[in-house]
């Protein structure tokens, strides 16, 4: 090696290892992450999990994303002052690129501790209604996505599916969102009131002790043939405390006689037969679709973005379980999961031996192009 060249490979070598050592020191420096997602929730779950999945896929991983679970509106002040004290001690004055909200409670959180937290970066809410326009304000350059349920479409599905059906029994809880569910279920119904009517278990007069998981088994168990049921929400116990509501969904679609209907996407293979149902991953590709306009150089609060569209899912498997005829699917609809029937059973092996055969004949048609070759 000439001297030259070993200086030329000194320098790189010193180059090199000041770059690794810049790059470690960054990462030391601050918390691994350009986007922030505030969750609403005390524990990872389907939402959280395809929200996190949709951001991710969306800026194709062009960006590092933290996810926290910042925890659920039923936390005190001090819990959230507490979040604060950790988030404030961990960023120490440094901004991610974005920060996203996940709920209605992490959207509170930054419109209280934005100007001390995360004071110049951009916000971006999902997984709850639009804001009014003076909590917008409040959150400074911010913008978001609203989580539309469509309860009206889903009880549009249900009947174009079980036109017989006279009665729908809706399952929620107690909090405010459920609530709101269940006025738009009743406002949907109207439609049908000449055919069926609607009950909420456990919030009913005369019956307002709520539910619980074994008086949700009971109820599951008296649904009849004739009717269907329609899960709005159901995250909580009559005493306020957290339930499992995938196990919730498990238990309706195996012990009710009627089929089950949602409102969300990530509850399909669950047993249920379907619905008109939102989907987190799209919310997080949608977020992710705002992320690269503010990259590049759009204000958040100029961004003007809908609602992303619900879509029309059903279960064929399920349907054809429960002996229910496909003529009431609408055209748009997503069929999931759909049963392999004799004839396409026959019409695969039809296509492999087909395939098998083209195979035999390309070797065949080698072979005597070799052997000519070799005369």
């Amino acid at each position: 090696m000439s001297f030259v060249s070993g200086h030329i490979y000194a320098y790189r070598y010193a180059a090199t290892l000041l770059v690794m050592m810049a790059a470690l020191l960054c990462a030391t420096e601050s918390p691994a992450g350009d986007v922030v997602v505030l969750h609403s929730s005390d524990s990872s779950s389907p939402w959280t999990t395809g929200v996190d999945r949709g951001l991710s896929e969306g800026l194709e991983n062009s960006q590092v994303v933290t996810s926290i679970l910042l925890g659920s509106g039923d936390h005190d002040d001090d819990h959230f002052e507490e979040q604060f004290d950790i988030l404030h001690e961990q960023w120490n004055g440094r901004e991610p690129t974005v920060v996203v909200t996940d709920g209605a409670a992490a959207f509170a959180f930054m419109r209280k501790y934005r100007e001390d937290l995360f004071g110049g970066a951009p916000v971006l809410y999902c997984g709850m209604n639009r804001p009014e326009p003076l909590y917008l304000s409040q959150c400074g350059n911010c913008a978001g996505i609203p989580l539309e349920y469509a309860v009206g479409e889903t009880a549009d599905l249900l009947f174009r599916l079980l036109p017989e059906a006279t009665m729908v029994v809706g399952i929620m809880d107690g909090t405010p969102e459920s609530r709101q569910l269940r006025a738009q279920a009743e406002q949907a119904m109207e439609r049908y009131s000449d055919r069926a009517q609607i009950v909420f278990p456990g919030h009913e007069p005369g019956d307002e002790g709520g539910l619980d998981m074994d008086t949700l088994a009971s109820v599951a168990s008296s649904v009849p043939r004739s009717g269907a049921v329609l899960l709005l929400k159901f995250q909580k116990d009559a005493t306020g405390r957290p339930v499992s509501e995938s196990d919730a969904v498990k238990l309706l679609a195996e012990r009710s006689a009627g089929p089950v209907f949602v409102l969300a996407d990530w509850w399909m293979d669950s047993g249920v037969l379907g619905g008109v149902v939102v989907d987190a991953e799209a919310q997080g590709r949608e977020i992710a679709g705002m992320i690269r306009r503010i990259g590049a150089g759009e204000p958040a609060r100029e961004i003007l973005a809908e609602a992303v569209k619900a879509k029309a899912v059903v279960d064929m498997t399920v349907m054809a379980q429960r002996s229910i005829s496909a003529a009431g699917l609408p055209a748009d609809v997503e069929q999931r999961n759909v049963p392999r029937t004799p004839e396409m059973a026959e019409s695969v092996v039809s296509t492999g031996l087909v395939a098998l055969g083209v195979a035999l004949l390309a070797v065949l048609a080698l072979v005597l192009f070799r052997r000519r070759a070799a005369q």
